[in-house]
């Protein structure tokens, strides 16, 4: 990793062969309305910071992710397929290789049934402690009872939210109900891009390698380091 927190081709997959960095939440235009970051902007910035893998989780939207996938995949870039869905408990973000399957989904709706969550899909609870964003939910104790049965992961570190009672409250969540940490950037913009990730002790070399090391708890969150942070001695 050099002075600015960009990751190398050799450093992520070769060199730190234990663990492969993973940004599990990233965003682009047109499908996600809100993201600023072009089909041009988001490989160029793959490129830049020299990327194996990258999840795109845009917003009720597979258009983006069946238009990038082959261009990133010429770039050397594997693109892992996610949406996120904004519900009255939350947002969530739902991973699987099947395209047709995380089309069915819509950016706001209800609660998916834990019975309708096929075994080859994970289910993330993302800036749990934030509540929903296109919803307007709010988060409030007690509020994890009503979603543990259908979550595999919960989110610590995003990079629109790490303010401590976020994380703390992220945190607790997971330790409570005994799930996968993971790290994304939820990335509006190309530089936002790997602020926070997640860590996997073996390389991804599908979506279906996410989902199941989700499911078997094999993640660890990772947020990019700042001279401010390491001064105060914040968050390790």
């Amino acid at each position: 990793m050099d002075g600015q927190g960009r990751l190398g081709r050799g450093e992520v997959g070769s060199v730190y062969s234990r663990r492969m960095l993973l940004d599990l939440h990233t965003h682009t235009y047109p499908a996600s309305s809100c993201s600023h970051i072009s089909y041009h902007d988001y490989i160029a910035a793959c490129r830049e910071k020299g990327l194996e893998a990258v999840a795109l989780t845009n917003h009720g939207s597979m258009k983006d992710n069946r238009k990038l996938e082959g261009p990133l995949a010429d770039d050397g870039v594997l693109l892992i397929h996610g949406v996120e869905i904004s519900t009255m408990y939350g947002d969530f973000i739902v991973f699987s290789p099947d395209l047709d399957y995380l089309s069915t989904f819509k950016d706001v709706q209800g609660l998916p049934p834990e019975a309708s969550i096929p075994d080859d899909a994970a289910v993330v609870w993302v800036h749990a402690g934030a509540g929903g964003g296109r919803s307007g939910s709010a988060y409030y104790p007690t509020l994890e009872r009503h979603v543990a049965p259908i979550i595999d992961a919960v989110e610590i570190y995003n990079g629109n939210w790490l303010a401590d009672r976020y994380v703390k409250t992220a945190e607790r969540i997971a330790g409570e109900l005994g799930l996968a940490r993971t790290g994304g950037s939820d990335a509006h913009e190309a530089t936002a891009i790997m602020a926070c990730a997640t860590e996997f002790p073996d390389p991804v070399r599908s979506t279906a390698d996410v989902v199941k090391a989700l499911k078997e708890h094999r993640t660890s969150p990772w947020r990019r380091e700042t001279k401010s942070r390491r001064r105060l001695g914040l968050f390790g």
